[in-house]
């Protein structure tokens, strides 16, 4: 007769559990005071009331303590005193303009909202990634089932506004400088004068990742390069062009379709971490759109995170995040073949030292 398993210690297994439903609880509440200004409240040296902290966010004081008290026992705010809250060093970057309580309400939008749907999807679907972009987690989250990510940006302004800050922060974090080297460029663009365009910015949002190769390579013309977007990206971007950024055209449009005549032609097109939040077909599609509009001696950047074997558990949740909106992180042969899909070949891959980023470099089969 077979030996009884040993029954579980049920406390045991709740802590284990219990682990990730505290993790939710720590997320939802500093995502609320996120929300509304409560660690902004707080001042920065000393210490306030719960009460006072009530009046001055216009919360309930009752709720505020309970929240509250969740964060001191998690060590993100302390207490002197009974009824009182101070910040400590992990508090004060979760304050409105901070890039980490940015990061808090992004995860929460664009990750956790369609988790809610998964189980949906994945009956609707099967257990498998996204194959369409109309047909997304993101989609089911927001009460848009039938719009992909672009158009679910449109449908909800305020999340296409933290979508867009997102991407123009990562401009400054996957910078090429040591990376890669644009010398090549300078010959080309003294023969063909200035009729031809430099450096197309393809999904370049702001233009802060091209700003970035103008400051290191100042032979490149700021007035042959361009920042293409979509047409509500294109008029934010327009509306607060950085002073670096004064002389580059920003044109409208999707690089899905056939690019416009203006930058058919370019030295360079660049996607900077644009591609891996489509789907497969997508992504050969608009290197497909690269490939007609390049001329013979064109190269084509796609600057990605590439997909390891020793990838850490950040990167990984990255990876399943970007699902939520039909996206994926990929491997460097995963890349090769989709450009090899659409008549590109690979040139040689320029690895970030410091990062798993990588510059994998194009041209024409």
């Amino acid at each position: 007769m077979a030996a009884k398993a040993p029954i579980p210690n049920v406390r045991q297994v709740l802590e284990s559990a219990g682990a990730h439903y505290m993790n939710l609880v720590e997320f939802g509440i500093l995502k609320t005071f996120i929300d509304f200004k409560v660690f902004d409240a707080i001042p920065d040296d000393g210490d306030i009331s719960i009460a006072e902290l009530a009046i001055k966010t216009g919360g309930e004081e009752s709720l505020l303590q309970r929240f509250s008290d969740y964060l001191v026992a998690s060590e993100i705010l302390t207490s002197p005193a009974q009824g009182r809250v101070a910040h400590t060093a992990r508090s004060v970057s979760y304050c409105s303009t901070e890039i980490a309580a940015g990061f808090i309400s992004h995860v929460y939008n664009f990750f956790l909202r369609p988790m809610a749907s998964w189980s949906a999807y994945f009956e609707q679907n099967g257990l498998a990634e996204p194959k369409d972009a109309h047909v997304i987690p993101l989609g089911l989250g927001t009460g848009h089932p039938d719009l992909d990510l672009y158009g679910i940006l449109d449908a909800e302004p305020k999340l296409a506004h933290l979508f867009n800050s997102a991407q123009a922060r990562s401009a400054g974090i996957y910078s090429l400088k040591g990376v890669y080297d644009f010398g090549w460029m300078q010959e080309i663009l003294t023969q063909c004068g200035k009729n031809r365009p430099a450096v197309v910015d393809v999904g370049g949002s702001h233009g802060l990742a091209l700003r970035d190769i103008l400051e290191g390579n100042t032979f490149i013309p700021a007035s042959q390069c361009a920042v293409f977007d979509l047409p509500k990206t294109i008029e934010e971007a327009k509306s607060k062009v950085d002073d670096g950024l004064r002389a580059v055209q920003f044109i409208d449009g999707t690089m899905l379709e056939p690019l416009p005549q203006i930058i058919k032609g370019a030295a360079l097109y660049q996607f900077r971490r644009v591609l891996s939040d489509f789907v497969d077909k997508d992504i050969v599609l608009a290197l497909k759109q690269a490939r007609e509009a390049c001329a013979p001696d064109s190269r084509v950047l796609l600057i990605e995170e590439l997909v390891k074997p020793t990838r850490g558990k950040f990167a990984i949740a990255q990876d399943v995040s970007v699902m939520n909106f039909g996206g994926k992180r990929r491997s460097e042969k995963m890349w090769r073949d989709l450009a090899e899909k659409a008549g590109l070949r690979t040139n040689a891959v320029f690895e970030d030292a410091k990062s798993e980023f990588a510059v994998i470099e194009l041209a024409l089969a």
